[in-house]
């Protein structure tokens, strides 16, 4: 029998995972392939971001008691948790967040070999976006990599930020906007 993930909008399954492992792993199964690109876009090292990912899941493991439904989904909550952490570690190693899209962004052709054409394009789209990506205040470089790594919604994001949804939408047009000319050019 196959093991149904929690849907982040079930608050009897997140509640579930309080007290119960085999909830818990499911909840960690869920969000884990949301929570590790957000993180490695940020840290760029893989052995970096699975131990903070490790650490963020051992906090919400922790604290899941304390997490109380509200209307609001899980998932902000959690990413809450993630970017705490994540100052944490910032602050334990005098690092700035960074950006390395070497790691997280992979430009795949269908075909199993891509011609040196495509991939010549393939390596200057990913500077180009490595670079806009590292021009953008971190505030906006959060909206992008919670929307576009993690995979979150406008909403969740907007709760982890502490922004209004709409707020989110606002950055995210304006981020993609701005992007978009320089994008084009290179095809």
């Amino acid at each position: 029998m196959a093991v149904k993930l929690i849907d982040q909008f079930d608050p009897k399954k997140n509640e579930q995972a309080k007290t119960d492992s085999e909830a818990f792993g499911q909840l960690y199964d869920f969000y884990f392939p949301k929570v590790y690109p957000f993180v490695m876009a940020k840290v760029g090292d893989q052995m970096v971001a699975e131990d903070i990912v490790s650490d963020i899941f051992m906090k919400v493991l922790e604290n899941l008691s304390k997490y109380q439904n509200r209307g609001l989904p899980f998932g902000a909550w959690l990413f809450t948790v993630a970017r705490n952490v994540l100052f944490d570690h910032y602050a334990k190693s005098n690092k700035s967040a960074s950006s390395s899209l070497d790691e997280t962004i992979e430009i795949k052709d269908d075909k199993e070999e891509s011609s040196p054409l495509h991939q010549a394009k393939g390596a200057e789209l990913k500077e180009k976006v490595k670079a806009i990506m590292n021009k953008l205040p971190e505030r906006e470089l959060n909206v992008v990599q919670m929307k576009f790594f993690a995979g979150l919604t406008n909403r969740e994001i907007a709760v982890a930020l502490d922004l209004s949804e709409q707020n989110v939408g606002i950055i995210l047009y304006r981020v993609l906007r701005r992007m978009k000319p320089d994008l084009n050019n290179l095809f």
